[in-house]
């Protein structure tokens, strides 16, 4: 094979490698946006940031947590708490960058509360409830203040 048809096997290789990465990469930032959709949570963020995941448990006699935190641009920490029906939650998020927000997310997937430094309200279904926090702008170190009454 000659020089200028061995260049362009390798370039039409490179060509189809970066199509099928841009098929997948295309499939994954349609299923994260599936899942958290606004602008404080973009749909399509330029690099995806692995998301992290934690269960809130209370310490045994009490019913509040506070849970200190970072996130970066872009990416959203997800927080689960199981409750029941009828009971009272109250959340709060503070940060030092005044742009740490969360959405509230009930057992069905949908979303109940959306952008917000604090909220509180009466749960209309038993189930684990998903707090996602993320920014409005660029980073945040915060604190989530979590109650269930």
């Amino acid at each position: 094979m000659n020089k200028p048809a061995k260049t362009f096997k390798h370039l039409l290789n490179i060509l189809i490698i970066g199509l099928s990465a841009s098929a997948i990469f295309s499939t994954s930032v349609k299923a994260i946006s599936s899942i958290v959709t606004s602008a404080a949570f973009p749909e399509k963020p330029a690099v995806l940031i692995a998301q992290v995941q934690q269960r809130i448990q209370f310490k045994k006699g009490t019913r509040s947590a506070e849970i200190k935190g970072g996130v970066a641009r872009g990416a959203v920490n997800t927080y689960l708490i199981e409750a029941q029906k009828g009971q009272k939650m109250k959340l709060k998020i503070q940060s030092v960058e005044k742009n740490a927000v969360f959405n509230v997310i009930d057992p069905n997937r949908k979303t109940i509360v959306k952008e917000s430094k604090s909220w509180s309200g009466e749960l209309i279904q038993t189930g684990d409830y998903e707090i996602a926090v993320g920014t409005e702008r660029g980073g945040a170190s915060y604190t989530l203040s979590v109650s269930i009454n």
